[in-house]
């Protein structure tokens, strides 16, 4: 025969304080973790957008920026590199990527 606890409110109470405990222990113990997730104020700094000005930029020009440590090459087309642009829709992924609402305005060819 199986014995009763001799108080079975104060087994409640203690069962659930110490789930309690333990719940406050892992969210603590999983706070350095996620805060680690976050980028630094560096990262964020190297990812901010970059203002150029393009206004003394030649026609046929060139102009050469970084962003994150990497080259950005910013070209100033003549009107006739613009009309030769069509030639060369067969090299395109999506040639047509305009007519399609799937990208944003700036990222359209």
């Amino acid at each position: 025969m199986a014995q009763q606890p001799a108080d079975p409110g104060r087994r409640r109470f203690l069962t659930a304080t110490t789930a309690v405990v333990g719940g406050v222990g892992v969210a603590a113990a999983a706070v350095p973790f996620i805060s680690a997730w976050k980028p630094s104020a560096r990262a964020i700094a190297a990812g901010a957008p970059v203002t150029v000005d393009i206004s003394r930029l030649q026609v046929g020009g060139q102009q050469i920026v970084q962003w994150r440590k990497r080259p950005v090459w910013i070209v100033r087309r003549t009107p006739a590199l613009l009309e030769a642009l069509p030639a060369q829709d067969d090299r395109l992924k999506d040639p047509d990527s305009n007519v399609i609402d799937q990208q944003p305005d700036y990222a359209k060819n």
